[in-house]
């Protein structure tokens, strides 16, 4: 044996030993068990990440499957029951690990969320989020996202795009700038409560008309612009007390034989009003007006939504009826009868007939919406700046300042205006909540351009960013992937305990659709009877017991050459052990087996070279 195969004799047993299985074995218990505790702060994604797919985690594992290969061949050839109990529970260890190693690394999973009520959908959520990033004249670039629970993501960086932190409540805000190319006066506001421990600023704008209001905590605040003094007058005074109108339920505009009238509803549903020839009473309205499946005119909310009325013109013994709607879309329908009762109910899906000429129109008065507490902002053509303010304690106005703080009367709330431009053009962008507020808004990654200022980009939409070079284009969305079929819910089933409410199981009947086949595959699935189809493995994750129409699905591609592995590998470890521990008394009894499982005789070498060493030592050449 040369010198060069006998160092190499040598590593090998070193590497197959029990002295280097014994702190490997350690060390990977040691791991698992910290990345368990790990993982109930992080989340099982980010560990999934940072350790099990991690390329050192792997190298720990190909080591120990080294380990044990190398270990069984080192007591080849296998001859008695221990030594092939031996081998078969290593060989099956290192099948699992590489079925494991496997699953982690080949295996996609997400949640696909089906409807009875709706079409086959394929589109599956997987997990993490992803990021796009365009630099100036470079191709897109991608990669996975994965965010820690303190907000630091991995990776950090994509190219020259540094990921600086991650927020899950951030909000889309706004603020104005000078430099619009036309008058626009915008003021930002600031509302502050010394009880409440609160602080907000806020921008109101007369233009884009969203931004000329906005309701914030107890009240309104409003910024309007005058031209002249009959103008701003009415702008400092009180106002209209909300919801106080004149026709609450619209107004009827009558023309019939040569004679106009404006009737008013509500008093046409008390008594008969005179118009043309007879009089015109209402015998029903309907605030949001529906037909059912009678085809009778019912109401589905008390809301003046899509308002109708039903009119009757008395004339002598004649009666026509009309309904008449709010909507101008729908022309108002006649239908005659003679000598019939005003509360008589009509079939609407009989055809209209031609009435006596009858021009009517049914007009809602909006309501006013002046809120009953606002702050109103008004700038008048020479840029001078006022206030008027109405609370529960009453109403106060007068000119504004810039730094300037008035007392509206919300509790102990004061407005201070802090920033005033005459040509205000809205800048939006993006802001984290601070921590412990309301969960109101969405996740937001902080990112910087090749050294430049961060930016919040927010989930879900492109954003584009100022950096060298010219604007680069960042999108932060959820991770999807489209699978190779549609997945249809046909039924969802919930199976409860004889006598109860309660639930004992609940089942998914789907109807599984290949587009490039037409293959159909109809298939149940419940929880742990999973079925698959196209190398795809579908579990039942969840259901949602408001809304019986839903199901959600647990999608995993798990090739069957993976799953086969995992199986395999489990079988020969319980083989090798039953084995090592009952072969020798199974040989006994079974003819045929005691040369196969015998132990070797006395002074035959319980071990042999691994066979592959064979080429450097010049045997079986």
């Amino acid at each position: 044996m040369s010198s060069t195969s006998s160092k190499l004799h040598r590593f090998s047993e070193y590497i197959g030993s029990i002295k280097l299985a014994v702190p490997l074995l350690i060390a990977i218990a040691t791991i698992l068990i910290g990345a368990t505790f790990y993982e109930s702060e992080v989340g099982s994604i980010v560990v999934q990440q940072t350790i099990y797919k991690s390329p050192w985690f792997g190298a720990l594992m190909f080591l120990l499957a080294l380990n044990l290969g190398i270990s069984t061949l080192l007591r080849y050839p296998w001859k008695g029951a221990r030594k092939i109990g031996f081998a078969l529970t290593h060989w099956g260890l290192v099948v699992i690990i590489a079925g494991s190693a496997a699953v982690i690394h080949l295996s996609v999973e997400g949640m696909l969320l089906a409807r009875t009520d709706g079409g086959p959908v394929s589109t599956l959520r997987v997990e993490g989020d992803l990021l796009e990033v365009a630099e100036p004249g470079t191709a897109v670039k991608q990669a996975s996202l994965f965010i820690k629970a303190d907000g630091t993501v991995v990776p950090n960086r994509l190219g020259d795009l540094a990921l600086l932190g991650y927020s899950d409540n951030a909000i889309k805000a706004v603020h104005f700038e000078s430099g619009a190319a036309v008058k626009n006066p915008a003021v930002q506001l600031r509302l502050q409560s010394e009880r409440m421990g609160q602080a907000l600023d806020r921008w109101v704008a007369v233009a884009p008309s969203a931004y000329g209001q906005m309701s914030v905590g107890p009240a309104t605040l409003q910024i309007v612009s005058v031209d002249d003094r009959a103008e701003l007058q009415q702008a400092l005074s009180p106002g209209v007390v909300a919801d106080q109108v004149t026709h609450p339920l619209g107004l009827l505009t009558l023309t019939w034989a040569g004679e106009s009238r404006d009737v008013d509803v509500t008093l046409a549903r008390q008594q008969p009003v005179e118009v043309g020839r007879g009089t015109v009473s209402v015998a029903g309205f309907w605030p949001d007006f529906r037909l059912n499946s009678d085809h009778q005119p019912i109401t589905a909310s008390d809301q003046l939504l899509n308002p109708a009325v039903e009119l009757v013109l008395s004339e002598g013994s004649e009666v026509q009826r009309w309904y008449v709607f709010g909507q101008d879309r729908f022309e108002p329908i006649p239908v005659a009868t003679q000598r019939a009762s005003a509360d008589s109910t009509l079939d609407l899906s009989n055809a209209p007939v031609q009435a006596d000429a009858l021009a009517v129109q049914y007009t809602i008065e909006p309501t006013v919406t002046e809120p009953d507490a606002f702050f109103r902002v008004v700038v008048d053509a020479a840029d001078n700046l006022y206030y008027a303010a109405r609370s529960s304690k009453g109403f106060v106005s007068g000119p504004l300042a810039l730094g300037e703080t008035v007392t509206p009367g919300w509790a102990d709330f004061t407005v201070t205006l802090t920033e005033y431009v005459s040509d205000g053009q809205v800048k939006r962008e993006v802001v984290p909540l601070p921590e412990g507020s309301p969960s109101e808004g969405e996740p937001a990654l902080l990112v910087s351009a090749a050294g430049g200022e961060p930016t919040w980009v927010p989930w879900g939409e492109a954003s584009s960013l100022g950096g060298p070079g010219g604007d680069w284009y960042v999108s932060f969305s959820p991770k999807l992937l489209q699978l190779p079929f549609g997945v249809k819910l046909d039924d969802f089933i919930v199976e409860r305990n004889e006598g109860s409410e309660s639930v004992a199981m609940w089942t998914s009947v789907v109807r599984l659709i290949d587009p490039f086949t037409g293959q159909l595959a109809n298939r149940r699935v419940w929880m742990n009877h999973p079925t698959w189809f196209k190398g795809w493995k579908m579990a039942q994750a969840s259901w949602n017991p408001g809304d019986l129409n839903q199901s959600t699905l647990q999608v995993k591609r798990e090739p069957w050459w993976v799953t086969g592995l995992t199986w395999l590998g489990s079988l020969m470890v319980t083989a090798g052990i039953c084995v090592m521990f009952y072969g020798r008394a199974v040989t006994k009894k079974v003819k045929g087996l005691s040369s196969l499982l015998s132990e070797p005789e006395q002074g035959e070498s319980s071990s042999g070279t691994i066979p592959i060493l064979n080429v450097f030592t010049g045997r079986g050449v």
